[in-house]
């Protein structure tokens, strides 16, 4: 992963969120509205090689476009441990003599969503002072409010926004809330480009797609015969433990919502083996995690 360019980064990045935070299906989303798919971008931005490539992507990015500025940071909790790792990296890159996106190592700051009313009653935790240039970040961006939230309180604490970084836009607003705003947006991932993933892997394994999005997984009927000639070592360990599941349904009370998800895992483990650049051995590393998670 060392080493890559801005464009390899930025596909590496719509891989591994379209394994591990793309989910279709019926959601409820923050903003009460209803949703036929779901990004849980923490799955990504929380995990080491997903955060890693997006710390080295949003770098890179402030590098090419001479972004300048001192701090990195945005609400929490979805801009948390972006900008932490941004910070780290942007250290580690000034000390090792790599091109860095600034002049100097980035700050991380988090700005809470209200006040706090004890200690120096701030809205922003870190150390950022009155006059620092800012980025802000964010997982996913659906309206803007988020990401405009923190660019206020950024200005209000006498600071300035050089630019705003996410890793998906939703495509619902967002963009042109920030841009009407006077901001310039970088959004690393967009959701047509994750629903083109989407449409492939539902051409080549139709019925698997199908049934493993479904609302009520038939776990003992599930066509792996669509698998087992790509993968016949990741489908013989899928078989397995989709048995294992359905035995434990039958034996107790199950919950829909650790089910679906559940599900979820099982068709990640999918599309890493598709989509993943180690293949089949990620594939395999997420079955071991699931028979972990179901032998306890």
């Amino acid at each position: 992963m060392f080493n890559l360019t801005l464009p390899e980064l930025q596909h590496r990045l719509l891989l591994l969120t379209y394994i591990y935070s793309y989910q279709s299906g019926t959601f409820t989303l923050s903003s009460g509205r209803s949703s036929n798919y779901y990004i849980d971008g923490k799955q990504v931005t929380m995990a080491p090689e997903g955060l890693y490539t997006t710390a080295q992507y949003i770098l890179a990015s402030l590098q090419q476009r001479r972004v300048h500025a001192e701090a990195i940071g945005g609400l929490t909790l979805g801009a948390d441990p972006i900008a932490a790792a941004v910070a780290i990296l942007s250290e580690i890159w000034s000390k090792d003599m790599k091109p860095a996106a600034t002049s100097a190592p980035l700050v991380s700051f988090i700005v809470r969503k209200e006040t706090k009313n004890h200690g120096t009653r701030s809205r922003i935790e870190g150390p950022f002072y009155h006059g620092m240039r800012a980025v802000i970040v964010d997982d996913v961006l659906t309206t803007g409010a988020s990401v405009l939230n923190a660019a206020s309180a950024v200005e209000t604490a006498g600071g300035s926004v050089s630019a705003i970084h996410v890793l998906v836009d939703r495509m619902e607003g967002g963009r042109e809330a920030i841009e009407k705003a006077g901001y310039s947006l970088n959004a690393a991932i967009n959701r047509d480009s994750l629903e083109r993933l989407q449409q492939e892997m539902e051409q080549r394994y139709p019925a698997l797609t199908s049934s493993l999005q479904a609302e009520e997984v038939s776990w003992n009927k599930l066509p792996w015969d669509e698998l087992q000639p790509d993968y016949p070592t990741l489908t013989a360990a899928l078989a397995k433990l989709a048995k294992a599941v359905q035995a434990d349904g039958e034996s107790s009370l199950p919950d829909r919502f650790q089910l679906r998800q559940t599900a979820g895992r099982f068709f990640s483990a999918v599309k890493a083996a598709v989509y993943h650049p180690d293949g089949e051995a990620e594939a395999l590393k997420q079955v071991k995690l699931l028979q972990n998670a179901l032998a306890r």
